[in-house]
């Protein structure tokens, strides 16, 4: 299913991970980007030049590509972003003596923001267009779940009522089960019922918030 058209092949695939598909396809896309940057591209003078333009990466970027490691690469990137901010510092001292607050420019956004936008939209088209086959509506049935943003960007982009239909039905079948573990949580909660052995409910509650923003890593397993 989907091997001729590698986008919704890797959606299908996704699927198996128990996991909205579009964040696990987008954190895997994310991740070879950022691996590609540290092992190809700290010394190119256009990355460089994108990085200066952009302050660096966002926090959330950032701290992933930290902890991919390469102490070495990081030591180039920051290097350069720290001489660069440097120079403007002392450009600032010459032009203003009297010591005004230091206004920072507009900087232009994080390049792996906008790279993971371009790679998100991708898959959103493709989710919508895999589930127009009849093979892939029967998996995402069976095994299928977005994060509450991935839904309501795929819900809003479409105008066909049957996938609407589809996609909330599927939507409401699992919310409605995490809904029911998350109760369980909170009924063993009680003192009264302490001594009965946890169950699948046991990391709703980390669930319960993946579901509702999306991962906070760039972690697919």
């Amino acid at each position: 299913m989907g091997k001729s058209d590698p986008i919704i092949y890797t959606l299908e695939q996704a699927l198996d991970k128990g996991k909205c598909p579009v964040c696990c396809c987008l954190a895997t896309a994310t991740t070879r980007s950022l691996a590609n940057l540290l092992y190809e591209f700290v010394n190119d003078p256009t990355t460089r030049d994108h990085l200066r333009a952009s302050g660096g990466f966002c926090r959330e970027h950032s701290w992933a590509l930290q902890q991919m490691g390469d102490p070495l690469a990081h030591s180039i990137i920051y290097a350069d972003l720290i001489d660069g901010f440097c120079v403007k510092l002392q450009e600032n001292m010459k032009e203003s003596r009297s010591g005004p607050a230091f206004l920072a420019e507009k900087e232009e956004p994080c390049p792996v923001c906008l790279d993971e936008a371009e790679t998100e939209k991708r898959y959103l088209d493709g989710l919508l267009k895999a589930i127009h086959t009849s093979a892939f509506q029967e998996k995402y049935r069976k095994l299928g779940f977005l994060c509450r943003p991935h839904f309501q960007a795929v819900y809003s982009q479409t105008r066909d009522g049957k996938v609407r239909s589809f996609l909330t039905e599927v939507q409401l079948e699992e919310l409605s089960r995490l809904s029911a573990e998350l109760k369980e949580f909170i009924r063993k909660s009680d003192y009264r019922y302490a001594g009965e052995l946890p169950g699948t409910e046991r990391d709703a509650w980390i669930r319960a918030v993946r579901s509702w923003v999306g991962p906070n890593d760039l972690k697919t397993n």
